[in-house]
């Protein structure tokens, strides 16, 4: 049961959301060796919630995800009543695991729970509603991981909410292209998304325009230039496979073109995190710069070569539309 439940541990989002947390105590002004605590806390948090919405989405999971191996509900691979065993361990694990942080470590984690609930279940059910949706996941996940990596450097700095909107609006255009991979269960099972709702050319533009946002609010943050060039460089990028992905057909396609940009995203936090670790060790600018620059640069140019296969095809009719109520 233990290997089973860890599936509902996706590596992808704990280490994306750890990297997060990093940044945070970088931009407090020190990474201390409790960051490792907010890894432990995320894991527990990343099990609550997606286990309970695995829960409640089983039967469209079994259209989307048929042949996924990280769905141990939809491949049998655990029972329902070990599945609420591990999902209630997780969010006392959750609760247990904050009180180092103090009240506000564990009121934090309490609001997350109450969340993961009016996320998945009726009736609220924030995971039906095409724009609450990203709007939650993408606040939930950016400010739980960067308040822990904050509050982990044990400073009083004050919080970087500048730095802090700028990761929620990048996650924020991340989390508009999710659906893209799930929207035949989703148009079967009623489950109205933004891209559902809106097509596939607005959902691009709009995940486009918040990527330049992000950019823009990590300027008034006054993140270390070379990071921002960084990003400047990766969000043109990213608005060429925006353009790319709004006229693709093929969903396997478009899963890949949508992981390139989720690549983008992960080399733009870990692009910050370079720049601000090093203004924390004191490193000359010229150090600085050419370390940001050369992972930077290097990141993004093997993450483009990565997509060159995906040609562009013939813009097809977008039948992903619905109308609105």
């Amino acid at each position: 049961m233990l290997r089973a439940s860890l599936k509902f541990a996706r590596p992808r989002i704990i280490i994306t959301c750890f990297a997060i947390a990093t940044l945070g105590s970088a931009a407090a002004g020190r990474v201390t060796p409790a960051v490792l605590w907010c890894f432990l806390l995320i894991i527990a948090f990343i099990i609550h919630a997606n286990s309970i919405n695995d829960y409640t989405d089983l039967e469209i999971d079994r259209v989307n995800l048929k042949n996924a191996k990280d769905r141990p509900l939809v491949t049998g691979d655990i029972t329902i009543p070990q599945f609420w065993l591990v999902h209630g361990l997780s969010g006392g694990a959750m609760l247990l695991l904050s009180v180092p942080f103090g009240w506000r470590g564990v009121a934090a984690s309490a609001v997350v729970v109450v969340i993961d609930y009016l996320y998945s279940l009726r009736p609220i059910r924030v995971a039906d509603r095409p724009y609450a949706t990203p709007l939650a996941l993408a606040g939930t996940y950016v400010y739980y991981s960067f308040s822990l990596g904050l509050w982990s450097a044990h400073t009083h700095a004050a919080y970087p909410w500048m730095l802090s909107v700028a990761l929620f609006l990048a996650f924020l255009a991340r989390l508009l292209l999710k659906d893209f991979r799930d929207k035949k269960g989703d148009k079967r099972y009623g489950k109205e998304t933004f891209l559902l709702r809106h097509g596939s050319t607005t959902t691009c533009v709009v995940s486009g325009l918040l990527w330049v946002c992000a950019v823009g609010s990590t300027f008034l943050a006054r993140a270390p230039w070379p990071t921002i060039v960084v990003l400047i460089v990766g969000t043109v990028m990213v608005g060429l496979w925006l353009k790319r992905l709004s006229g693709l057909a093929d969903v396997q396609d478009q899963q890949r073109m949508v992981t390139a940009i989720a690549n983008a995203a992960n080399i733009a936090i870990v692009a910050l995190l370079v720049g601000y670790v090093c203004r924390d060790i004191g490193a000359s600018q010229l150090a600085s710069s050419v370390s940001v620059l050369v992972i930077g640069a290097g990141a993004l140019g093997y993450n483009w070569f990565r997509t060159r296969h995906i040609t562009q095809a013939r813009r097809p009719v977008d039948h992903s539309r619905v109308p609105s109520t």
